[in-house]
């Protein structure tokens, strides 16, 4: 089997005989918004105006091959394929060649082609993804993992922390955008950043107006409980 391999709902690459022949993966292009004024120089790019760039959708294609099945196969095994990558939407897409990462998105198109005098079959897979990939990090409160760990897009923190009365605690996005972590706790916190007061507890573990900005991020946390961030990171593969 092929060492590279993709798993998208319940298709997995590798477990129909899949090899991998090439991988196209251009960088999505950027949502532009911009302002031509009379009586101006050039125009004005508003696009950068939050401090953050943004995307619009992203295609990564594949092109798979099996090889040495008799025509009957090759039938069943198109059929099959094409019920499960294209039935999914909004679904996980896990490619080796990002580990520790997944996309999400749908399957836009298959093209299939079945060559008899070789006995191959050729997949040809277009995905429409959103434009940042996702770190995987959501089961992780250390990076014990090496063989999935990104030494150039990580950082080593943990993630779960014990809280008696007040801690202090930086916590690290090394994706290319802010967000809002998931905040799991044992009992009621409160949760400080820039002045801002914040409140957890086992009834509420999200809050959008919470967010952490690219790079670190100095907060303060009030409370008696145990506490898990879970930070998935948004990195432009």
């Amino acid at each position: 089997m092929s060492s590279e391999y993709i798993q998208f709902g319940q298709f997995n690459s590798s477990d129909y005989g899949f090899y991998l022949l090439e991988r196209e993966a251009p960088t999505p292009a950027e949502k532009v918004i911009t302002e031509n004024l009379s009586y101006a120089n050039g125009i004005l790019d508003f696009s950068n105006i939050t401090g953050e760039r943004f995307f619009e959708q992203r295609s990564i294609t594949y092109q798979f091959r099996a090889y040495k099945l008799p025509y009957s196969e090759r039938k069943l095994l198109e059929n099959k394929v094409k019920r499960l990558i294209m039935s999914p939407f909004d679904q996980r897409l896990y490619d080796t060649h990002d580990r520790g990462y997944y996309w999400v998105g749908k399957a836009k198109s298959i093209k299939v082609d079945d060559d008899a005098t070789y006995d191959t079959l050729t997949l040809n897979i277009e995905f429409d993804l959103y434009p940042f990939a996702i770190k995987n990090n959501s089961g992780i409160d250390n990076y014990d993992d090496w063989d999935t760990f990104d030494f150039a897009n990580d950082f080593i923190q943990p993630f779960s922390y014990e809280v008696d009365g007040k801690r202090e605690l930086d916590l690290m996005n090394v994706g290319e955008n802010s967000l809002s972590p998931t905040v799991v706790a044992s009992d009621a916190i409160e949760v400080i950043k820039n002045g801002q007061s914040y409140q957890f507890g086992p009834d509420k573990a999200k809050d959008y107006l919470f967010s952490l900005e690219r790079g670190n991020n100095h907060v303060t946390i009030k409370g008696n409980a145990t506490v898990r961030f879970v930070i998935q990171s948004e990195v432009l593969l």
